[in-house]
């Protein structure tokens, strides 16, 4: 099939049902759908725009991951659920982005103000885009929320953020540094997961716990400043970093972190004495 009419009666999408139709163009869902599950249209590499009848209460995490030519996505003015700028899909109870269409041309996107989450996978695979402004009325950043973005080179983390979710940024192949507001208190498993350009990474003294293989194989990094506040540091957090010197406290978790697991290190005050 190339278009498909979702017969109407059908009330849900379960998750992954459409998963890589790669020659579906268009997709007719029928008002008597009330929810679309996880992942629903992943892989769809065909389908350039999808509308979501008024019918629809609940959509999972991001329905249209590597949907690579979708530019677009529509509900109806008067959606009491949803609500889509400029083809992006928004929730309105919670002020969430959902999905970011992953064929929009343009290279650069600001979330709209007001939006204080991004959801789980919403930018997922979305590889044009080399720059995104979160703006300051977001509070967290979910799992996969820009996954594979290989082309962004520059995002800004506001410190409304509190929370980046599990391999937030995970092979973001071309981001170059990244700054954490004083807000973040975790950084997730995977977070910045084989960033193969990150040269640099400054945690602020809010974050208490690094999660599993959070820079794993992030091998351009050469230095990150890790606080006192840490700790938490988890399994490989920093795997396979080969160039990375560890700045740390003296007498700190971060320091038996960096010792337990042979990884060079320096302190803070190590040249002070060249100014004594």
């Amino acid at each position: 099939y190339t278009t498909y009419n979702i017969p109407q009666g059908i009330t849900a999408i379960e998750s992954s049902a459409f998963y890589d139709c790669k020659f579906l163009t268009r997709v007719t869902i029928p008002d008597s759908v009330t929810s679309i599950g996880d992942c629903a249209f992943s892989l769809c590499d065909s389908l350039t725009s999808i509308t979501i009848p008024d019918s629809v209460e609940q959509i999972g995490t991001n329905p249209f991951t590597v949907c690579s030519a979708l530019k677009s996505i529509s509900v109806s003015p008067e959606h009491p659920y949803f609500a889509t700028i400029d083809g992006v899909l928004f929730r309105k109870a919670d002020k969430a982005l959902i999905s970011y269409p992953a064929g929009i041309s343009s290279s650069t996107y600001t979330i709209p103000q007001g939006i204080t989450a991004i959801g789980d996978s919403a930018f997922y695979y979305c590889d044009s885009l080399t720059s995104v402004s979160i703006p300051d009325s977001v509070t967290s950043i979910g799992d996969n929320a820009f996954y594979f973005c290989e082309s962004l080179t520059s995002v800004t983390i506001p410190d409304s953020v509190t929370a980046i979710g599990d391999s937030a940024f995970s092979y973001c192949d071309s981001l170059t540094s990244v700054s954490i507001p004083d807000s973040v208190t975790a950084i997730g498993d995977e977070a910045f997961y084989s960033c193969s350009s990150l040269t640099s990474v400054s945690i602020p003294d809010s974050v208490t716990a690094i999660g599993n293989r959070a820079f794993y194989y992030c091998d351009s990094l050469t230095s990150v400043s890790i606080p006192n506040s840490v700790t938490s540091i988890g399994d490989y957090a920093f795997g396979d970093c080969s160039n990375l010197t560890l700045t740390v406290p003296r007498n700190s978790y971060a320091l038996e972190y960096a010792k337990t697991n042979n990884i060079p290190y320096t302190y803070p005050d190590a040249n002070d004495w060249l100014n004594n």
